[in-house]
């Protein structure tokens, strides 16, 4: 496990706003499937998800975003 806690460049979403895509450090990954979705009051709100990098390497990673429009970061990546 690594801990980033970097801004992500993009996110796509999904029109329920569950991520699908993340571009970070000039990569892109795609989300496979999400794990868990927590956020407790006036906290972010953070994402585990199964994702799978550039290389076609599979991973999880830990997410945020501040808000409902506010800016995502990668907290944490396990490949």
């Amino acid at each position: 496990m690594q801990l980033y806690n970097e801004p992500i460049t993009t996110v796509g979403t999904t029109p329920s706003g569950v991520p699908e895509t993340l571009t970070w450090r000039g990569g892109r990954m795609h989300v496979r499937s999400v794990r868990e979705v927590w956020q407790a009051p006036g906290e972010v709100r953070l994402y585990r998800v199964d994702v799978t990098d550039r290389e076609g390497r599979l991973g999880i990673a830990e997410i945020a975003q501040d808000g409902l429009s506010g800016p995502w970061r990668l907290r944490h990546l396990w490949l």
